[in-house]
């Protein structure tokens, strides 16, 4: 147990269970780690991760984050969404609306046994969380967001240049970013930094929007993110975003490394105890 698992769990006194479990979700085998508080929970949270690296980077931090929940009193479990991590499927069988699905008929089995569920997405998660919560509104309660992408589009385009760069050692016809579009729109299959990346799911990602999914949201967010200095502001664009939500958004700033981009093991202790905060601050 790490220094921050450790003092967590000491603060609120309350023991912790792990239990992974393969999940039948719409005719797919969906794995799931739950952490949860020996005794009655406060709530259940059901988190969706970012994509292929970002989605490793952060698993220790999540891990952290989701065991001081429990030790907290709520319900965690961590979800590798079909065709990622330990769940069913190849990784260029990922698809977006099969994610979306599969979060939908996951928050309804969740809330049936537990009540309503909060949604907690890392990243792109964020998007996947907001738009699974438009088909399940009387299942969600809350949106929880770690440094959400607000636009598909712009987030496809720096992942298409990370393996523009990966080649401009190389000899021969370089690679741009409307050329590799050209080939997802074709359907085609591209690696980037080590994953594959299928056309269909880049160009679902591709329309996708914070700003579209969530204008008709009544669901409360509580909105976590990474500033350089203490009593920082949030970036521009989640300013932005933000001030236009249509309902209540709960901020909380952190001063660590965006834990998602970095390679090695970071310590960010404020990620779990920021997270803490919004979340007993949303506690019935």
């Amino acid at each position: 147990m790490s220094e921050v698992d450790s003092n967590a769990a000491q603060a609120v006194g309350r023991p912790v269970q792990v239990l992974p479990h393969f999940h039948g979700v719409n005719g797919r085998r969906l794995f799931g780690l739950t952490w949860q508080p020996d005794g009655p929970a406060k709530g259940t949270v059901l988190y969706l991760p970012p994509m292929a690296e970002e989605m490793n980077r952060c698993r220790t931090h999540v891990a952290d984050t989701a065991r001081a929940l429990a030790a907290a009193g709520w319900r965690c479990l961590l979800l590798d969404p079909y065709a990622t991590g330990e769940s069913e499927g190849d990784s260029d069988e990922a698809d977006w609306d099969t994610w979306v699905a599969d979060t939908v008929e996951l928050t309804r089995q969740l809330s049936a046994a537990h009540g309503p569920i909060a949604l907690w997405g890392v990243r792109t998660g964020a998007l996947l969380a907001a738009e699974a919560a438009r088909h399940a509104r009387q299942q969600v309660c809350r949106l929880l967001f770690w440094q959400p992408v607000l636009d598909g589009a712009l987030f496809l385009n720096q992942t298409l240049r990370l393996r523009i760069a990966s080649q401009m050692v190389h000899e021969g016809a370089k690679e741009t970013t409307d050329s590799l579009r050209r080939q997802l729109a074709d359907g085609e299959t591209l690696e980037v930094a080590g994953y594959p990346l299928p056309g269909r799911l880049a160009m679902a990602l591709n329309e996708r929007k914070m700003a579209a999914l969530c204008q008709d949201t009544t669901l409360p967010v509580s909105w976590l993110e990474v500033v350089s200095a203490a009593g920082g502001a949030p970036s521009p664009a989640s300013r932005k975003a933000i001030d236009a939500w249509p309902s209540t958004v709960q901020l909380q700033t952190v001063v660590c490394p965006m834990v998602w981009q970095v390679y090695d093991r970071e310590h960010a202790p404020d990620l779990v105890s920021g997270t803490l905060a919004l979340l007993d601050r949303s506690a019935p």
